[in-house]
């Protein structure tokens, strides 16, 4: 099973009332912040810039899954929650650079526990720390 997230910004159309609601429900079960006892990853924004995190891993059956935060203002700061069991835990921080135009600034693996990743800069040149 392959779950894929779009996000806010998607703009679909759908031929009936039916399929959108099939579509919400979808999004609905999927929810990242759910609450578990699984990993918690943090992104803290101290950029001048929109962030967001998505982090890939397989859940506890084996299946691929996804968990993101949206988007994140400079200054603010968001955590996604995986679900107990999960592995194989990618992380990827991306940052708009302009108009919903998203590229990579981080990626990297969850080796050990929660963690919290801090991104500074501006949009052409940023950096990533470790939260403090």
């Amino acid at each position: 099973m392959i779950i894929i997230f779009f996000s806010i910004t998607d703009r679909r159309v759908f031929d009936n009332e039916d399929e959108e609601e099939q579509y919400m429900e979808l999004r609905a079960t999927v929810n990242s912040n759910e609450t578990n006892s699984g990993f918690e990853i943090t992104l803290q924004n101290r950029a001048a810039m929109n962030t967001r995190l998505r982090v890939l891993y397989t859940d506890a059956n084996g299946n691929p899954a996804i968990a993101e935060t949206g988007r994140v203002w400079g200054g603010q700061t968001k955590s996604v929650t995986l679900p107990a069991g999960a592995k194989n835990i990618n992380i990827i921080v991306e940052k708009d650079i302009f108009f919903e135009n998203w590229r990579v600034a981080y990626k990297g693996t969850l080796t050990d526990g929660n963690q919290c990743i801090r991104i500074v800069g501006v949009t052409l040149f940023s950096k990533i720390h470790p939260c403090k």
